[in-house]
């Protein structure tokens, strides 16, 4: 069959959707050849899960006795748990907080037991903006006061560097997240597996025309921009036959688990990936807050259910438990671009809270490598006779992603040296 201009262009929309899935250090030409990177099989693995809207600290980590528990049923009269309704913090560093989960968090509750999970209180950045769109910047970035160019994970990337063909920093959605951009580097988007094929299928015609759109990769290093083309050409075709091969996974129930189960196969795949990141909406509770937060945590739940458990609800997902060796080097940090007000507004049902300052981070590793419990001091409530408005930062933002970076992915950031690391949260 002849390759007509139309095909022809065809073809060229099949490339170019398949090269979106190629790391972007194959796609700046400065920059492709790349710097050595340690082995995928022993680097740790930082999954990132943003909760999009302004997550009710106070409905998460939930105080259950004492002057904040009495502060904290005053001024949330129709949104306040009573204690016997939370699942306690008990572990024995924890139990003089006298703080609980929130009931929908049952695995997350399972996995603190069990020595896996790190909660730190009070985390924000000065001169807090209560605006969604600049504070999630703030928190992609890491850079409070100053326009952001960059993500922490990205400027991250930057230094790390990656081997040709590596796809070492990934976003589950649409586009890719500020948080994974660097200044010469970043991760690149993925919105599924599926969806991870060329354009024009996979039929007789179409493999061989991939085939042949492999043999670019052939240039020689002498023609710089071919040789660029080329072998991303190759990547794209080898990376499409690797996903065609996985099976497809059963759905978990809701959005932010499948795209959990997404990053999972491909944390498992030999690709390189180190950095995940997904995000997920329903936080923001300016109304009806009770019904809708318990909802969306319990799908957050549900997500790390199926990411470390391989259950929904306690029915099997046919994939079993995250494999040993890989839940020994990965941490699932869980963040939002701020809390919630002390104080709610409406009543009964309809009442939820505004835009408020500082909430807990939520962190989930390997026991044993990971400082379970809490971390950090609690932000004050005030007094029953005179409460707080709001929650004011304990731990900054850039304490945290040092502590990250330096421990975990150990990679520190020059740009946070002058912020100390927080004591035990990785071992």
């Amino acid at each position: 069959m002849s390759l007509t201009r139309r095909r022809l262009i065809q073809a060229a929309g099949g490339l170019a959707a398949a090269h979106t899935l190629l790391p972007a250090v194959a796609r700046v030409g400065g920059t492709f050849a790349g710097a050595a990177s340690p082995g995928t099989a022993t680097r740790n693995r930082l999954v990132v899960i943003h909760l999009s809207g302004g997550n009710d600290g106070l409905n998460t980590v939930i105080p259950t006795s004492g002057p904040r528990y009495d502060v904290y049923r005053k001024v949330r009269p129709a949104l306040a748990y009573q204690p016997a309704q939370t699942l306690p913090l008990d572990l024995p560093a924890d139990r003089a907080h006298h703080l609980g989960l929130n009931a929908k968090l049952k695995t997350l509750h399972r996995l603190y037991r069990e020595g896996r999970v790190a909660i730190v209180q009070g985390v924000d950045y000065p001169q807090h903006s209560y605006s969604h769109f600049t504070s999630a910047d703030i928190w992609h970035s890491g850079e409070p006061g100053r326009a952001p160019d960059s993500g922490w994970l990205g400027r991250h990337l930057d230094r790390a560097g990656a081997r040709d063909g590596e796809l070492r920093g990934v976003g589950i959605g649409y586009e890719l997240p500020l948080m994974l951009r660097g200044k010469s580097r970043g991760g690149v988007a993925v919105e599924s597996i599926a969806t991870m094929r060329f354009a024009d299928g996979t039929g007789a015609v179409a493999n061989a025309r991939h085939d042949a759109l492999a043999l670019f990769d052939h240039h020689a290093a002498t023609e710089p921009l071919r040789r660029i083309a080329g072998v991303g050409a190759r990547q794209a075709v080898d990376l499409a036959d690797m996903l065609a091969k996985v099976p497809p996974a059963k759905s978990a129930g809701n959005r932010i688990a499948d795209a959990m189960l997404t990053g999972r196969t491909l944390l498992g795949l030999d690709l390189g990936v180190e950095c995940l990141f997904l995000s997920t909406n329903g936080y923001d509770t300016h109304t009806d807050q009770r019904a809708g937060h318990e909802r969306v945590l319990g799908n957050l739940d549900v997500a790390l259910e199926a990411f470390f458990l391989g259950t929904a609800k306690g029915k099997a997902l046919g994939i079993g438990a995250l494999p040993t060796a890989l839940a020994s080097r990965t941490v699932v940090l869980v963040i939002s671009e701020f809390g919630r007000r002390i104080g709610e507004n409406g009543a009964g049902a309809g009442a939820g809270t505004d835009h408020g300052a500082a909430s807990p981070v939520l962190m989930v590793g390997p026991k044993g490598r990971i400082g379970p419990g809490l971390h950090g001091e609690h932000p004050s409530l005030g007094t029953t006779a005179l409460p707080a408005d709001n929650l004011v930062m304990t731990t900054d933002l850039r304490r945290v992603y040092q502590s990250v970076l330096a421990q975990w992915l150990r990679d520190p950031d020059p740009m946070y040296a002058s912020y100390q690391r927080l004591p035990g949260l990785f071992r």
